[in-house]
């Protein structure tokens, strides 16, 4: 039998890498009616010739997979809820996907019909935000590649988002930025809840609250910031709407 028959939808998490993708995958995928993976290896290429089974088989046994491990990552362990193989009536798959993917999508906009045709659902994406300042530093941090080329990559990444939402219709496209997940997590779970067409479910919502840490990692006060990497950061935070909240961040 296929994976998920009462299947309703299915979500990509995209966005840049240390955005807090993993993070929200993990409290979506503590949800009783969801199972969403973590980063499947045919995400990288967008399920290219895999069919509804297979693309569903996928996703259960990374996510299961996943699960078994505590939903590990960087040190951290994020498992929210029971496994997938104790859940039943999913409605909601996904896939917080491959990074590079978010480029993919914005490439070749034949892709998420591609995807909803062989599924036979809608899909909906999450665009997982956190502050630029510490998303470039802790991509410097772990890649040891230099700041200004991680600026470069930030910003592509942010190029991307906003032309596949401008693309989508508004009940398909919507943002998770970290810091309201962390500081108001009851209110985002509800709104995402409700984006994804789920009922909010207090066990779960406990369960998330007990899994968050308080705050944002502020990496940004472990960088020795340039002038010119400030002010490449500051001119590509006025040209997104959606980063204006962090137009006045401090690095200090």
């Amino acid at each position: 039998m296929t994976a998920f028959p009462a299947l309703d939808g299915f979500v990509l998490i995209v966005g840049n890498a240390r955005s807090g993708s993993t993070l929200l995958g993990a409290v979506l995928d503590g949800h009783p009616r969801m199972v969403i993976a973590n980063e499947t290896a045919a995400s990288a290429t967008f399920w290219r010739g895999l069919d509804r089974a297979a693309i569903l088989d996928e996703v259960l046994e990374n996510a299961e997979r996943n699960a078994g491990a505590g939903r590990p990552s960087e040190g951290y362990s994020y498992q929210v809820g029971p496994p997938p193989s104790l859940k039943s009536d999913v409605r909601i798959a996904g896939d917080k996907v491959f990074n590079p993917a978010t480029l993919l999508l914005h490439g070749d906009h034949g892709l998420i019909p591609s995807l909803e045709d062989r599924l036979g659902v809608p899909v909906r994406l999450i665009y997982a935000i956190r502050n630029p300042f510490d998303t470039i530093a802790t991509m410097h941090r772990r890649s040891g590649a230099p700041i200004a080329d991680r600026i470069r990559w930030y910003f592509m990444h942010c190029d991307a988002a906003e032309a596949i939402r401008d693309r989508l219709p508004p009940d398909r496209f919507t943002e998770c930025h970290h810091d309201d997940l962390l500081s108001a997590a009851e209110a985002e779970v509800s709104r995402l809840c409700g984006f994804l067409g789920v009922e909010v479910d207090a066990e779960h919502v406990a369960a998330v609250r007990a899994t968050l840490f308080a705050n944002p990692k502020r990496t940004r006060s472990n960088v020795a910031w340039g002038g010119h990497d400030l002010t490449a950061i500051r001119n590509g935070i006025a040209r997104f709407p959606c980063l204006s909240r962090y137009a006045g961040t401090a690095v200090e």
